[in-house]
């Protein structure tokens, strides 16, 4: 009787702290999907006016979020993700920075899907599990 309130224990541990880790990469990943998301309007916008201020003063934003999150998110995902989220936007700040738009919006799409990826990748599903 006693193993098995020991393991009952241990297994609502393992849920509780995996339905915690579930919120926080849930609502993180959401910010920062919003984020890149306004920064793509801003930066569709630049390439009308020609401004790009507020493009680069969206990416600081994003980047100092992205810092914060990325300090968390290296405990619980997985690093080859994490590169890949960092190489993206580091190439999209280098292309803003550049003045060149297109390749910003791309690299820009490319950080959004690995976000949506580690989001989907980090759920306890099936599909993940096998």
């Amino acid at each position: 009787m006693k193993e098995c309130i020991i393991m009952i224990t241990i297994i609502v541990i393992v849920f509780s702290g995996d339905a915690m880790v579930q919120g926080y990469l849930e609502s993180s990943s959401n910010n920062l999907e919003n984020q890149l998301k306004e920064l793509k309007e801003k930066a569709i916008e630049s390439k009308e006016t020609e401004n790009r201020k507020e493009v680069k003063e969206t990416f600081e934003k994003l980047e100092e979020e992205w810092e914060k999150t990325n300090k968390i998110w290296s405990v619980i995902v997985i690093h080859e993700e994490l590169d890949n989220i960092e190489e993206s936007l580091t190439k999209a700040k280098s292309s803003i920075y550049d003045g060149e738009v297109e390749e910003a919006l791309e690299e820009i799409e490319t950080a959004i899907f690995f976000i949506k990826h580690v989001r989907e990748r980090e759920k306890i599903l099936l599909k993940n599990i096998f």
